[in-house]
């Protein structure tokens, strides 16, 4: 990883003039005394940063800190005030839905013209246009006006379009947000691919999680109207907006609180008992057979889906509920130790559950036979997830631990939304908890 800048910004400032009519500024373009008739409003001041290859930042802040202005003036889209930035190689950016699309031409006509301007030659976009229609996924929406699109077909069509531009810088503004959970996996799986490959990415997001999870290092647009920047390694940086942003919201906790809270006398110990907590609703999309998959093509899964103890199928479940968790595939191939496996990612593609059959049949001598079709249960406690949506991948290999050939994994085979639960941070929860809470009241005194 070579260790020259790539982005590099000195002394960055972005100042707009603010004024109180139309005709106030017509009046100080026609003032010949130079009398101001506006009041300057500070949007950046003096923000010094570089970014090397290979590098991913996080830039978080509230809302009217400047991210979307300092990511516009990188692009080029926004003229500094003073400073100065210097970019070296081509940028693609992800920025406000739709930019740089003309709605009245079609999909196909905006990803020609888009690519055109990203660089790319006639040859090359001819050889890649059917990738990008791929990639975007949106059907006969593609030879459609795009004032028609929704905000998900808009994000589909322009990330489709700047991930086959062979960029060397990203730049991606809380567009990952929109859109449904199969592609977001997708993109999810291009941006840690292209991290890899040693791009450079300036990824905004309100989700410190998702800046902790992809970024290196974070910068905080604390207060950048008066040159307040925090810079650092992403897991201590966001640790600080946490902290800050609760110090801030205190005042109006504790006022809560308070109007909630009544005091209950006790003597003695007092035991509070937790009543049964709030469902965690979890609902399951059918099993999606056209899912994104690799593998040598020695089986093929032909179903997945969740079920009852009974065996009757299931569109939702509530975390801490047993479920069945069934497999089907085909053997195209005489199949020696086979092992499945199946594994639960959250929005960010991280894998917070991971099983499989390997260790627990390892000395069992298992074998299938070409044709054979093998059915497979994964019983166990729904866990409790945190609100949001999920994604389950599914596997089977042949071999010995890490010793094996993939005959078939398929990328998000199931969806998961978790419509509602307790948990506000963290990953999962403990099924079947009971809270007992005991106090003693500091004014009791042990009987004679």
């Amino acid at each position: 990883m070579s260790f020259e800048p790539v982005i590099s910004v000195r002394g960055l400032s972005k100042i707009y003039q603010v004024f109180g009519s139309p005709k106030d500024r017509l009046w100080q373009m026609l003032s010949l005394s130079g009398k101001r008739r506006s009041r300057e409003f500070t949007v950046l001041r003096d923000l010094s940063l570089e970014l090397a290859r290979g590098q991913t930042i996080g830039i978080i802040g509230r809302n009217g800190a400047g991210k979307s202005t300092l990511l516009q003036m990188i692009c080029g889209t926004l003229i500094p005030t003073r400073g100065d930035i210097f970019v070296r190689g081509r940028v693609a950016a992800l920025l406000e839905l739709g930019a740089g699309f003309n709605p009245e031409f079609s999909g196909r006509e905006n990803v020609l013209i888009a690519a055109a301007l990203y660089g790319l030659t006639l040859d090359q976009i001819s050889q890649r246009l059917s990738s990008i229609l791929a990639f975007a996924d949106i059907g006969d929406f593609v030879d459609q006006p795009v004032k028609t699109y929704s905000s998900g077909m808009f994000v589909r069509l322009a990330f489709a379009v700047i991930a086959h531009v062979d960029a060397d810088v990203l730049v991606v503004d809380e567009a990952l947000a929109v859109g449904d959970v199969f592609f977001q996996q997708k993109c999810m799986r291009f941006l840690r691919d292209f991290q890899v490959a040693g791009g450079t990415m300036l990824f905004v997001s309100h989700d410190t999680s998702a800046v902790v999870n992809l970024c290196q290092s974070a910068l905080w647009l604390k207060n950048p109207s008066t040159g307040d920047y925090v810079l650092g390694p992403a897991d201590e940086v966001c640790k600080a907006y946490l902290q800050d942003f609760y110090a801030q919201q205190a005042g109006v906790a504790r006022a809560a609180v308070s109007d909630l809270a009544t005091p209950v006398p006790s003597a003695g110990i007092t035991h509070y008992v937790s009543d049964a907590l709030a469902d965690n609703l979890i609902e399951f999309s059918p099993f999606n057979s056209k899912a994104e998959s690799f593998g040598s093509g020695g089986a093929q899964f032909q179903s997945a889906g969740f079920f009852d103890a009974q065996g009757q199928p299931l569109q939702a479940v509530r975390g801490g509920d047993p479920v069945v968790l069934r497999l089907i595939a085909v053997m195209h191939k005489d199949v020696v130790h086979p092992a499945f496996g199946i594994t639960v990612k959250d929005r960010l593609g991280q894998f917070i559950i991971s099983e499989g059959s390997d260790a627990a049949f390892r000395s069992s001598n298992l074998a299938f036979a070409r044709g054979d079709t093998v059915t497979v249960d994964f019983s166990f406690r729904m866990p409790i997830l945190l609100q949001g949506h999920y994604t389950l991948d599914i596997a089977i290999a042949e071999g010995l631990g890490n010793d094996h050939i993939q005959h078939h994994w398929m990328h998000d085979a199931i969806a998961l939304t978790s419509l509602q639960g307790r948990l506000v941070q963290g990953i999962s929860g403990l099924p079947d908890l009971t809270i007992d809470m005991r106090s003693e009241s500091a004014s009791s005194e042990p009987s004679a």
